[in-house]
């Protein structure tokens, strides 16, 4: 076995091949390569044959040093101790000797399966792992929950979708999630693509996430730069309803409404003391009523917000083995169409037709009580069936003398 530099072809081939994360492709890799941006491909081969691929990504640090960032990498069986050894060995090295000032390395190793509620239901020994790389210098940055600006979600939200059919993965759902979903459909709800000129569109609803949830994540500029990497591998989606085509069909519910509540008066016109048919009439009535003023309502809607109305939005991107949720943003003026919904099912089925193994509804914080910062977003990722996967967080590796002086600083 031997580390070293892996060509873009080698790389890509090994990483479509083994479960890997988005960030760890042969796509990413070039839009740096092409920008000058600092980017390596690593691995260990042995004769020919790729035993681990890794991307790194680096940035100026401490004036004269670099700081380099494996996200989800490298891409190996974790369980070979020699490879392992290998490779996280040879990568000191190898970053020293690039002026490391320290690295951060976030392997891609799930230590445990829990379902919705934060209940583990399969445990992964990730004991001997941890303690080999200790002993290599790397220090563990231990199992935080939340979210941070520093360090990727360490709790994951997570759909299998392989062999299953999509009636399947929809019996499988809540029966809120379920009945939401089929409304949707009812009520005319549609999904389309927003081209990388159209962002804004997205970017107007994501800053109501931010808003209602009070954080602050990314830019605008981000949003496009992710789509000038990603490609024809990602994907900005707009969920939005034309109103004159929901009002339409409130219009024909109605008229089928009408005609039944008229045909059975006229048989409780006939027969006066029939109780069940009088019970009847009423609720038809009501029925009657309550689409009435919900026409009157969207028809007020129409006037003051237009035609079409913008639900929900969000920022997709997939390689050969996952499909990622990874940013969104919703309207809440605009809940009673459920637009979020419709989204999720429109992209898990695109997932299917892309033959992947799961989608990712990408973090949660690992708090599962109702007091947690993202309660409602868990309930609302539990309800499509999703569980969770608790990833082994980060390590920190020393690379120059200089680091304590840079860490001492950054506390300051």
């Amino acid at each position: 076995m031997k580390f070293c530099e892996l060509q873009p072809s080698e790389f890509e081939s090994f990483v479509n091949e083994n479960f890997s994360h988005y960030t760890q492709s042969r796509i990413h890799f070039d839009y740096k390569h092409e920008h000058d941006e600092p980017v390596y491909l690593v691995g260990v081969k042995e004769g020919d044959e790729v035993l681990a691929a890794c991307l790194l990504n680096s940035a100026p640090a401490f004036k004269f040093f670099n700081y380099f960032y494996s996200h989800r990498g490298p891409v190996m069986d974790y369980n070979n101790k020699a490879l392992v050894d290998l490779f996280y060995t040879e990568l000191k090295q190898y970053l020293k000797a690039r002026n490391g000032l320290f690295a951060l390395v976030d392997p891609h190793i799930v230590m445990n399966y829990r379902d919705s509620d934060g209940n583990i239901t399969e445990e992964k020994d990730v004991k001997g792992f941890i303690e080999q790389l200790q002993g290599l210098g790397y220090k563990h940055r231990g199992f935080p929950v939340g979210y941070s600006n520093d360090s990727q979600a360490r709790f994951l939200s997570v759909l299998n979708i392989e062999d299953k059919s999509e009636d399947e993965l929809l019996r499988e759902m809540e029966y809120k999630t379920r009945r939401n979903i089929n409304k949707t459909y009812e009520m005319g709800v549609r999904l389309r693509d927003l081209s990388i000129d159209e962002t804004d569109k997205f970017f107007e609803l994501f800053k109501m996430a931010e808003d209602k949830h009070g954080f602050s994540f990314r830019d605008f500029d981000y949003f496009v730069k992710m789509q000038q990497i990603y490609k024809d591998q990602c994907r900005l989606v707009l969920s939005y309803i034309d109103l004159d085509e929901h009002l339409d069909i409130l219009r024909n519910t109605l008229n089928q409404k009408e005609e039944e509540y008229n045909k059975e008066k006229l048989k409780l016109d006939e027969n006066p003391d029939f109780r069940k048919l009088r019970n009847k009439v009423e609720q038809l009535e009501k029925a009657v009523d309550k689409d009435k003023k919900k026409i009157k309502e969207i028809e007020a809607l129409r006037q003051s917000d237009g035609k079409i109305l913008h639900l929900a939005s969000a920022l997709y991107i997939h390689n050969e083995h996952e499909l990622y949720y990874l940013s969104s943003g919703s309207n809440p003026k605009y809940n009673q169409f459920m637009g979020p919904y419709n989204m999720m099912f429109e992209m898990i089925k695109y997932a299917k037709n892309l033959n992947l193994k799961t989608y990712n509804f990408y973090g949660v914080t690992g708090v599962f009580t109702e007091d947690a910062e993202d309660y409602g977003v868990l309930k609302f990722k539990k309800g499509f069936n999703a569980h969770v996967e608790e990833y082994i967080g980060d390590f920190i590796l020393p690379l120059s003398q200089f680091y304590k002086l840079y860490e001492l600083k950054q506390k300051l």
